[in-house]
Protein backbone atom coordinates (compact mmCIF):
# COMPACT_ATOMS: atom_id res chain seq x y z
CA UNK A 1 0.00 0.00 0.00
CA UNK A 2 2.72 2.35 0.58
CA UNK A 3 3.97 2.54 -2.67
CA UNK A 4 0.84 3.58 -4.30
CA UNK A 5 -0.21 5.86 -0.99
CA UNK A 6 0.74 8.79 -3.09
CA UNK A 7 -2.05 8.39 -5.17
CA UNK A 8 -4.94 9.04 -2.48
CA UNK A 9 -3.50 13.00 -2.92
CA UNK A 10 -2.91 12.74 -6.74
CA UNK A 11 -5.54 10.60 -7.61
CA UNK A 12 -5.07 9.06 -11.09
CA UNK A 13 -8.71 6.59 -11.95
CA UNK A 14 -6.72 3.39 -11.13
CA UNK A 15 -6.61 0.93 -8.76
CA UNK A 16 -4.53 -1.64 -6.75
CA UNK A 17 -4.74 -5.11 -5.02
CA UNK A 18 -2.15 -6.91 -2.87
CA UNK A 19 -1.57 -9.51 -0.25
CA UNK A 20 0.51 -7.13 2.13
CA UNK A 21 2.63 -8.85 4.30
CA UNK A 22 3.19 -7.21 7.36
CA UNK A 23 5.66 -7.28 10.49
CA UNK A 24 4.94 -5.72 13.86
CA UNK A 25 7.26 -6.37 16.90
CA UNK A 26 6.33 -3.22 19.04
CA UNK A 27 3.86 -5.34 21.37
CA UNK A 28 6.13 -8.63 21.14
CA UNK A 29 5.80 -9.36 24.97
CA UNK A 30 1.99 -9.72 23.96
CA UNK A 31 2.89 -12.46 21.45
CA UNK A 32 0.95 -15.94 22.47
CA UNK A 33 -1.99 -14.25 23.85
CA UNK A 34 -4.00 -15.14 21.02
CA UNK A 35 -4.33 -12.15 19.73
CA UNK A 36 -1.21 -10.47 18.81
CA UNK A 37 0.75 -11.77 16.12
CA UNK A 38 4.22 -10.65 14.57
CA UNK A 39 3.41 -10.82 10.81
CA UNK A 40 0.17 -10.70 9.46
CA UNK A 41 -1.53 -10.27 5.90
CA UNK A 42 -3.75 -7.64 4.45
CA UNK A 43 -6.06 -8.41 1.95
CA UNK A 44 -6.34 -4.75 0.41
CA UNK A 45 -7.62 -3.46 -2.74
CA UNK A 46 -7.49 0.50 -2.97
CA UNK A 47 -9.31 3.05 -6.00
CA UNK A 48 -7.43 6.24 -6.15
CA UNK A 49 -10.87 8.31 -7.32
CA UNK A 50 -11.58 5.32 -9.64
CA UNK A 51 -14.59 2.96 -9.21
CA UNK A 52 -16.45 4.20 -6.52
CA UNK A 53 -16.70 3.01 -2.51
CA UNK A 54 -19.88 0.79 -3.54
CA UNK A 55 -17.91 -1.59 -5.71
CA UNK A 56 -15.60 -2.28 -2.81
CA UNK A 57 -18.54 -2.94 -0.76
CA UNK A 58 -20.35 -5.16 -3.59
CA UNK A 59 -16.92 -7.23 -4.46
CA UNK A 60 -16.43 -8.27 -0.29
CA UNK A 61 -20.11 -8.97 0.34
CA UNK A 62 -19.91 -11.35 -3.15
CA UNK A 63 -16.41 -13.08 -1.61
CA UNK A 64 -17.41 -13.26 1.84
CA UNK A 65 -20.94 -14.60 0.64
CA UNK A 66 -19.17 -17.12 -1.19
CA UNK A 67 -16.60 -18.24 1.44
CA UNK A 68 -19.74 -18.85 3.63
CA UNK A 69 -18.62 -16.44 6.48
CA UNK A 70 -21.46 -15.18 8.74
CA UNK A 71 -21.55 -11.30 9.16
CA UNK A 72 -22.73 -9.16 12.35
CA UNK A 73 -24.00 -5.80 11.36
CA UNK A 74 -21.92 -3.60 9.38
CA UNK A 75 -20.56 -0.64 11.12
CA UNK A 76 -21.08 2.63 10.23
CA UNK A 77 -20.37 5.96 10.90
CA UNK A 78 -23.77 7.53 12.24
CA UNK A 79 -23.60 10.47 9.93
CA UNK A 80 -23.09 8.53 6.62
CA UNK A 81 -26.34 7.86 5.11
CA UNK A 82 -24.64 6.97 1.69
CA UNK A 83 -22.75 4.16 3.41
CA UNK A 84 -25.59 2.86 5.21
CA UNK A 85 -28.11 2.67 2.32
CA UNK A 86 -24.86 0.77 -0.16
CA UNK A 87 -24.88 -2.08 2.88
CA UNK A 88 -28.79 -1.90 3.25
CA UNK A 89 -29.08 -2.36 -0.36
CA UNK A 90 -27.06 -5.33 -0.27
CA UNK A 91 -28.76 -7.13 2.48
CA UNK A 92 -26.65 -6.23 5.65
CA UNK A 93 -27.77 -4.87 9.24
CA UNK A 94 -26.25 -1.94 9.77
CA UNK A 95 -24.87 -0.65 13.57
CA UNK A 96 -24.04 2.98 13.65
CA UNK A 97 -20.28 3.40 14.91
CA UNK A 98 -19.29 7.01 15.85
CA UNK A 99 -15.87 5.65 15.92
CA UNK A 100 -15.79 4.66 12.32
CA UNK A 101 -13.08 7.34 11.30
CA UNK A 102 -9.80 6.55 10.17
CA UNK A 103 -6.56 8.40 9.31
CA UNK A 104 -2.73 8.08 9.17
CA UNK A 105 -2.11 11.40 10.00
CA UNK A 106 -2.69 12.89 7.08
CA UNK A 107 -5.20 10.81 4.74
CA UNK A 108 -7.86 10.21 6.08
CA UNK A 109 -11.78 9.31 5.71
CA UNK A 110 -14.69 7.60 6.99
CA UNK A 111 -14.85 4.04 7.54
CA UNK A 112 -17.09 0.85 7.29
CA UNK A 113 -15.85 -2.03 9.31
CA UNK A 114 -17.21 -5.66 9.15
CA UNK A 115 -17.74 -8.18 12.07
CA UNK A 116 -17.94 -12.18 12.30
CA UNK A 117 -17.94 -14.55 15.36
CA UNK A 118 -17.46 -10.85 17.32
CA UNK A 119 -13.85 -10.28 15.44
CA UNK A 120 -13.25 -7.32 13.09
CA UNK A 121 -11.95 -9.07 10.06
CA UNK A 122 -12.50 -6.12 7.80
CA UNK A 123 -12.58 -2.53 6.97
CA UNK A 124 -13.27 -0.05 3.63
CA UNK A 125 -12.34 3.06 4.39
CA UNK A 126 -13.37 6.03 2.11
CA UNK A 127 -10.30 8.12 2.33
CA UNK A 128 -10.81 12.02 1.01
CA UNK A 129 -14.96 10.90 0.35
CA UNK A 130 -13.39 10.55 -3.69
CA UNK A 131 -11.18 6.79 -2.94
CA UNK A 132 -11.19 3.63 -1.58
CA UNK A 133 -8.63 1.84 1.04
CA UNK A 134 -10.07 -1.63 1.52
CA UNK A 135 -7.96 -4.23 4.04
CA UNK A 136 -8.88 -7.67 5.46
CA UNK A 137 -7.18 -9.36 8.05
CA UNK A 138 -6.05 -12.20 6.14
CA UNK A 139 -5.19 -14.75 9.17
CA UNK A 140 -8.69 -13.42 11.08
CA UNK A 141 -10.49 -14.57 7.68
CA UNK A 142 -8.81 -17.83 8.24
CA UNK A 143 -9.39 -18.08 12.00
CA UNK A 144 -12.99 -17.25 11.37
CA UNK A 145 -13.22 -19.93 7.95
CA UNK A 146 -11.62 -22.70 10.40
CA UNK A 147 -13.95 -22.10 13.44
CA UNK A 148 -11.37 -21.12 15.77
CA UNK A 149 -10.56 -18.99 18.64
CA UNK A 150 -6.95 -17.83 18.23
CA UNK A 151 -5.26 -16.44 14.53
CA UNK A 152 -2.47 -19.14 15.88
CA UNK A 153 -4.45 -22.34 16.27
CA UNK A 154 -5.00 -21.96 12.81
CA UNK A 155 -3.72 -24.23 9.64
CA UNK A 156 -1.35 -21.35 9.22
CA UNK A 157 0.97 -22.33 12.48
CA UNK A 158 2.59 -25.14 13.41
CA UNK A 159 0.71 -26.86 16.15
CA UNK A 160 3.76 -29.09 17.42
CA UNK A 161 5.11 -25.69 18.76
CA UNK A 162 3.90 -23.31 21.79
CA UNK A 163 2.21 -20.30 20.99
CA UNK A 164 4.70 -17.92 21.17
CA UNK A 165 7.31 -20.32 18.78
CA UNK A 166 5.11 -20.91 15.98
CA UNK A 167 4.49 -17.63 15.74
CA UNK A 168 7.82 -16.49 15.83
CA UNK A 169 8.72 -19.74 13.16
CA UNK A 170 6.23 -18.82 11.08
CA UNK A 171 7.90 -14.98 10.78
CA UNK A 172 11.63 -16.07 10.32
CA UNK A 173 10.37 -18.09 7.42
CA UNK A 174 8.82 -14.65 5.87
CA UNK A 175 11.84 -12.82 6.98
CA UNK A 176 13.82 -15.33 4.39
CA UNK A 177 11.13 -15.75 1.50
CA UNK A 178 11.88 -11.82 1.13
CA UNK A 179 15.54 -12.39 1.32
CA UNK A 180 16.07 -10.83 4.90
CA UNK A 181 18.90 -11.95 7.06
CA UNK A 182 19.90 -11.52 10.97
CA UNK A 183 21.40 -8.35 10.98
CA UNK A 184 22.85 -5.50 13.65
CA UNK A 185 19.75 -2.64 12.03
CA UNK A 186 16.57 -2.30 10.62
CA UNK A 187 14.42 -5.43 9.57
CA UNK A 188 17.58 -7.91 9.91
CA UNK A 189 17.79 -6.82 13.35
CA UNK A 190 14.33 -8.06 13.68
CA UNK A 191 14.82 -11.05 12.26
CA UNK A 192 17.79 -11.48 14.49
CA UNK A 193 15.44 -10.63 17.72
CA UNK A 194 12.98 -13.45 16.83
CA UNK A 195 15.59 -16.05 15.91
CA UNK A 196 17.94 -15.77 19.21
CA UNK A 197 14.45 -16.62 21.20
CA UNK A 198 14.18 -19.75 19.34
CA UNK A 199 17.35 -21.11 19.12
CA UNK A 200 16.90 -23.57 22.30
CA UNK A 201 13.78 -25.11 20.79
CA UNK A 202 13.81 -28.30 18.70
CA UNK A 203 13.17 -27.45 15.02
CA UNK A 204 12.29 -29.34 12.08
CA UNK A 205 14.72 -28.49 9.10
CA UNK A 206 13.07 -25.45 7.06
CA UNK A 207 14.82 -22.55 4.83
CA UNK A 208 15.98 -20.29 7.30
CA UNK A 209 16.94 -22.94 9.82
CA UNK A 210 20.17 -22.56 8.11
CA UNK A 211 21.17 -19.32 10.29
CA UNK A 212 20.64 -21.68 13.47
CA UNK A 213 24.00 -22.97 14.11
CA UNK A 214 25.57 -19.73 12.55
CA UNK A 215 23.72 -17.61 15.29
CA UNK A 216 24.62 -19.91 18.28
CA UNK A 217 28.03 -19.34 17.42
CA UNK A 218 27.63 -15.50 16.93
CA UNK A 219 25.38 -15.54 20.47
CA UNK A 220 28.52 -17.18 22.68
CA UNK A 221 31.24 -15.06 21.18
CA UNK A 222 28.84 -11.99 22.48
CA UNK A 223 28.18 -13.23 25.43
CA UNK A 224 31.66 -13.96 26.35
CA UNK A 225 32.63 -10.32 25.41
CA UNK A 226 29.84 -9.28 27.61
CA UNK A 227 31.16 -11.70 30.37
CA UNK A 228 34.47 -9.74 30.44
CA UNK A 229 33.31 -6.39 30.53
CA UNK A 230 30.09 -6.67 32.62
CA UNK A 231 32.22 -5.87 36.09
CA UNK A 232 33.21 -2.60 34.31
CA UNK A 233 30.04 -1.90 32.62
CA UNK A 234 26.80 -3.08 33.66
CA UNK A 235 25.35 0.06 34.77
CA UNK A 236 25.18 0.23 30.99
CA UNK A 237 22.03 0.73 29.05
CA UNK A 238 20.97 -2.63 26.61
CA UNK A 239 21.31 -0.35 23.41
CA UNK A 240 25.08 0.60 24.85
CA UNK A 241 25.66 -3.44 24.77
CA UNK A 242 23.83 -3.84 21.42
CA UNK A 243 25.78 -1.44 19.92
CA UNK A 244 29.22 -2.30 21.77
CA UNK A 245 29.07 -6.18 21.43
CA UNK A 246 26.32 -7.44 20.13
CA UNK A 247 24.35 -8.68 23.45
CA UNK A 248 20.80 -9.10 23.27
CA UNK A 249 18.31 -7.70 26.02
CA UNK A 250 17.23 -11.14 26.94
CA UNK A 251 20.97 -12.25 27.30
CA UNK A 252 21.74 -9.27 30.04
CA UNK A 253 19.88 -11.37 31.87
CA UNK A 254 21.98 -14.23 32.51
CA UNK A 255 24.74 -11.93 33.36
CA UNK A 256 22.70 -10.99 36.70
Amino acid sequence: MQRVRHKFSSPDGSVHGSLQSCVRTNDLDLVGDGTHLTSFGMLGNFSFNGPDYRTSCEMWTHILRDLGVRLEPIHVHPDRDDHKAIWRNLGHEVADDPECVWSDGQIGGNCCEVYSHGVEIGNLVNPLNHSTDVGFGFERLVMVLEGKGRADETSLFDQRYDPVVRDHIRTLALFHKNGIKPGAKGRPYICRLLLRKVLTEKLDPEPWTEWVEQEKKVRERSLETCKKMWLRHKDKSPEWWWNTCGIMPDDLKLML
